[in-house]
């Protein structure tokens, strides 16, 4: 089985709206086949006002390769819209997908379904080294921090859903949510490259494991705090930003042919600022180059997503308590 991400993109939302109230969707094992209906009462997606933009999972796939189409329905009168054209899903939290790259007119006798996604995937691997980021919702429940002796915890990844937060080593019960504040914010204020929780000073006492009152801090110590929830670098409506998936497929597009084996290591490396070759040399650029500038491809949109998507330098108040006897 493989589990393959369905996108559907409503046009004209509140026209849809109008007439339907879910989308239905729809799963072929060939293009052309027979399709058969894999939502039912329970997982039609709801479309919801503002919405635009769903998402199915389907963790029933016979493969990466199968085909999908999708209707509107209305789940009281029973209306439904004609289905949509057929399209190919992607592999789940994958950033290009093989629709992506087909629709750059890029077909299979050129690159087989399977290159293009193992291509997609290993430039996606590689962006996120680059960046320090990922750019999907991946749910963490028992992510361990330490404690810095303040009222703020810094993460090093943006905040999507906070579901659950356990202070100061008491791993069994969960701070009340009004007790503190989540800055998940995309939109005005974007807090994406600066997540943080924040203990709120009107908030009840709040007692460490040993029954020491905290004072409404998190506690200094090694991984005595503890996160659950959806971590991710992603849009308001869940989505992979943009650039970065333009940025992903800019490199399948351009490694899949054109490049060889040489010149992808160089993409991979850095770009070669010196050779001697008679000595065997070869000198490596780093990320900025030699006049300061951000550009470790060369490819326009490619180095500009990097740099827009890069892991800002983490600063963190510093830890400061009084060591116990045990640890002196």
């Amino acid at each position: 089985m493989a589990t393959v991400k369905v996108r559907v993109v409503v046009d004209e939302l509140s026209n849809v709206m109008t007439q339907f109230d879910c989308i239905k969707v729809y799963r072929s094992a060939t293009q052309d086949g027979v399709y058969t209906e894999i939502t039912d009462v329970d997982t039609r997606m709801d479309l919801v006002e503002d919405v635009v933009v769903y998402e199915f999972i389907d963790t029933e796939a016979a493969s990466l390769y199968v085909w999908y189409r999708t209707s509107y329905y209305h789940s009281t009168n029973f209306l439904e819209s004609s289905m949509s054209a057929p399209m190919q899903g992607s592999q789940s939290n994958l950033y290009c997908s093989l629709q992506d790259i087909r629709a750059e007119g890029v077909d299979s006798d050129e690159l087989s379904d399977a290159r293009a996604l193992t291509l997609s995937r290993g430039w996606q691997l590689w962006f996120e080294h680059k960046t320090g980021q990922w750019f999907y919702s991946r749910q963490i429940d028992d992510w361990r921090i330490d404690g810095n002796g303040s009222r703020v915890l810094w993460l090093r990844v943006p905040i999507i859903e906070l579901t659950a937060l356990y202070l100061n080593d008491d791993f069994t019960n969960a701070v009340d949510e009004d007790d503190y504040i989540v800055y998940n914010r995309t939109f005005p204020e974007d807090d994406r490259r600066n997540p943080r929780i924040k203990l709120k000073r009107r908030a009840r006492a709040i007692f460490s494991a040993s029954g020491t009152g905290s004072g409404l801090k998190f506690e200094a110590g090694d991984l005595n705090q503890m996160l659950a929830g959806r971590f991710g670098y992603v849009e308001s409506d869940g989505s992979t930003p943009y650039p970065v998936k333009r940025a992903v497929l800019l490199l399948v597009l351009m490694s899949h042919e054109l490049l060889s084996d040489s010149e992808i290591d160089v993409f991979r490396a850095g770009r070669i600022t010196e050779e001697v070759t008679d000595r065997h040399r070869v000198r490596m650029a780093n990320l900025w180059d030699e006049i300061g500038a951000w550009n470790p491809t060369g490819v326009f949109e490619v180095d500009e997503a990097l740099k827009m998507y890069r892991r800002p330098a983490f600063i963190d108040s510093p830890r400061s308590f009084i060591a116990t006897a045990d640890e002196l």
